[in-house]
């Protein structure tokens, strides 16, 4: 008998998680210009190509079970990066194709990292989050990364990515206190989040908050126990409510003018209903192939910048066509197929907060974001699909 333990990711998930969250940070942020590596993917990329290479060589091939979920993904990735092909003359294509080429590699990273051990990559990806989520509220509550208008950012990123990662933190505070055995402490962080995600003043990210509850509570509704929850509710209400009386006045003001009076009285969206509605017209008028990628400025003549749909279904539409169009919606079954192949009392709690996760972001990719903003949703729902081939002598868990 082989007692030799099977040996495990470590170091790789680390260098993903960094590579994921680091966004398109560029060196010419802290007043450096250097070529090739200014774009700190392109260094941090080959660091982990490289540990995921010199960790993976001791295990050797690895059965996976979801695998074809990450085919639907990459036909989709591909179309848009062939797109190119036919985009209108000076359409900029090449930052765009580094992005899909971005996605790519991390969901190639991701997809060999959950054939190695799907739920321990996932559990430690998780409570990365955790602590990034809690790095981010303290750098916005000390006043690093504010906007002018009073919405709470940090570390470079803007509103709609620091709620992003506010809402991760509330997930995998829930995650954890399932895990711990329903450990109290890791509520606690719950309100102070919230707090964050609605000083951001993200309307969208509240939105996609809302929509995974009830998303969450379908699913769980004939299992929900009034006396279990209880208390957990009663904590974070507490907490939450402390907090507001001690921090909520210096908010107050702003989430008055941005949700209230903004949203609700003027109507106001950001001209996101101005850019849904040139996409719809694209798409209408190219409704087989679209502009091709990033064609959406130069077809609307909005110019060289950072102009696009915010709504990833209608930039797929506008840039893809129907053809991109199906292509998300084969890359979203295949990802649903690979998820429910495992029967629901066999899904590992690491499966089931990677979905929420997974579904949240995309949501909030409804409102805000370009396709490169979308990775994360991508990367969560392929750990969700995507788990080591069981061995037909095992029985499941």
């Amino acid at each position: 008998m082989n007692t030799t333990a099977a040996p495990r990711p470590g170091l790789v998930v680390l260098m993903a998680f960094v590579v994921s969250l680091s966004g398109r940070f560029t060196l010419e942020r802290v007043g450096l210009d250097v070529p090739v590596v200014n774009d700190v993917r392109v260094p941090l990329f080959l660091v982990l190509l490289l540990a995921l290479v010199l960790e993976a060589h001791h295990i050797g091939p690895r059965p996976v079970e979801g695998g074809f979920a990450l085919l639907g993904i990459l036909a989709l990735l591909g179309y848009q990066g062939l797109s190119v092909l036919w985009v209108p003359p000076g359409t900029v294509t090449g930052p765009a194709v580094g992005d899909l080429c971005a996605i790519a590699g991390l969901l190639l990273v991701y997809f060999n990292l959950a054939a190695w051990d799907r739920d321990r990559v996932t559990a430690t990806t998780l409570k990365l989050f955790h602590a990034a989520a809690w790095v981010y509220f303290l750098a916005a509550a000390s006043g690093q990364g504010h906007y002018s208008n009073g919405r709470w950012a940090a570390l470079g990123g803007g509103p709609n990515v620091f709620v992003r990662i506010m809402i991760l933190g509330v997930i995998t505070s829930l995650y954890l206190y399932l895990r711990s055995g329903e450990r109290l402490i890791w509520l606690m962080p719950i309100p102070a989040f919230l707090f964050g995600a609605v000083a951001s003043g993200s309307r969208g990210g509240i939105v996609a908050l809302a929509v995974t509850i009830a998303v969450a509570l379908l699913a769980i509704r004939p299992r929900i126990d009034p006396e279990r929850i209880a208390k957990p509710l009663a904590l974070v209400a507490v907490v939450g409510t402390v907090l507001v009386i001690v921090a909520g006045p210096s908010i107050a003001g702003y989430v008055q003018q941005r949700f209230v009076e903004a949203t609700i009285g003027q109507g106001y969206a950001s001209s996101r209903d101005v850019l849904f509605q040139m996409a719809l017209r694209i798409f209408l008028q190219r409704p087989i192939l679209g502009t091709g990628i990033n064609g959406f400025n130069i077809v609307n003549d909005m110019g060289l910048g950072e102009q696009y749909v915010h709504n990833l279904p209608l930039s797929i539409a506008a840039e893809g066509g129907f053809t991109g169009l199906m292509l998300l919606l084969v890359a979203w079954l295949g990802l649903w197929h690979g998820y429910t192949a495992t029967p629901a009392g066999e899904r590992s709690l690491e499966a089931r907060t990677a979905a929420y996760c997974g579904i949240f972001i995309g949501a909030t990719s409804l409102f805000s974001g370009d396709y490169y903003d979308a990775r994360l949703m991508w990367i969560f729902l392929l750990l969700a699909a995507v788990r080591p081939a069981r061995d037909p002598d095992t029985p499941p868990r």
